[in-house]
């Protein structure tokens, strides 16, 4: 039989939650998706890599945790021995099909607030993660972003912030945060997802779209690049692949818009669902066509 722990140590788990049929989006350090132990459409499971260099997975609706071998065993309903010979190149039969669970809130008892005060680019902030609050040396930490992206409710009325973190691996995050009050009445900023249906952002920071055609593209940075090279208005959304559902759309509702997608299948694939919700709205619409990166 194979080495657990070596197998633990050497077994890629976002890969393996990916090749059983788990779509994961990087953030930062981490990958996150809909748990396949329990029925959801918003996403609520998160795989990372524990401070012994062994990665593991939690899902924040159903509790369920572990390493990679855990996982092999909630997904194919094996014992350990069976799972360590899953890993080992043994025959692996289908998934479990994934339970109906009533899912925790993680965000429950904690209040959105309107931000009293605004975040500036390479301020040191402190951050409260609800998705760490099981552990308090873990719930509370420190961000310093390298760029800074307000989203608006309405004209003039704030909801949050997108931040860029730059991480030491050359790698990125992009938290949504907002102003909360906690349930101990505690105000602070929080990494909080906003409220569904999400704003869009607008290019520049701005507080309302003026007149005229749109472009969407993927992610703020972009959609301030395009807003200063062009000065063509641009639109974003939060939360990547999976935001693009929880999104308020209809600001574009009758105009004409272009699509400018990311050169790749996932920005191609992100396209094309939002193609559907603006022709669905009364768009005029173009979309870029693009070589896809093979």
């Amino acid at each position: 039989m194979p080495d657990i722990e070596r197998l633990r140590r050497e077994v890629s788990l976002p890969d393996l939650a990916m090749n059983n049929g788990v779509a994961l989006q990087k953030n930062g350090d981490e990958w996150e998706g809909c748990c396949p132990f329990h029925q959801e459409n918003t996403p609520s499971f998160t795989v990372f890599r524990g401070k012994d260099g062994i990665e593991r997975f939690h899902c924040f609706g159903c509790n369920e945790r572990g390493d990679v071998v855990d996982f092999v065993k909630l997904l194919k309903g094996v014992d350990t021995r069976e799972a360590v010979s899953i890993l080992g190149g043994g025959c692996a039969g289908p998934n479990v099909a994934p339970r109906q669970v009533e899912a925790r809130d993680r965000y429950a008892g904690i209040e959105l607030l309107r931000p009293t005060r605004g975040i500036a680019v390479g301020s040191v902030l402190r951050l409260y993660n609800p998705k760490r609050a099981d552990d308090p040396k873990l719930a509370w930490g420190r961000a310093t972003p390298s760029m800074v992206f307000p989203y608006w409710m309405a004209p003039g009325v704030g909801l949050g912030y997108v931040l860029r973190n730059d991480l030491s691996d050359g790698g990125k995050e992009t938290p949504m945060v907002c102003w909360v009050r906690l349930p101990s009445g505690e105000e602070c900023w929080s990494r909080f997802p906003f409220p569904r249906p999400r704003p869009l952002y607008i290019g520049g920071g701005a507080d309302r779209l003026r007149d005229g055609q749109v472009v969407v593209v993927e992610g703020e940075k972009c959609a301030d690049a395009m807003l200063r090279a062009t000065g063509r208005q641009a639109v974003a959304w939060a939360g990547g692949t999976f935001g693009v559902e929880h999104t308020d759309w209809s600001p574009l509702a009758g105009r004409s818009v272009v699509i400018w997608p990311d050169a790749d299948k996932p920005g191609l694939s992100t396209a094309e669902k939002i193609a559907g919700k603006l022709v669905a709205i009364g768009c005029t619409l173009k979309v870029m066509r693009l070589e896809v990166a093979v």
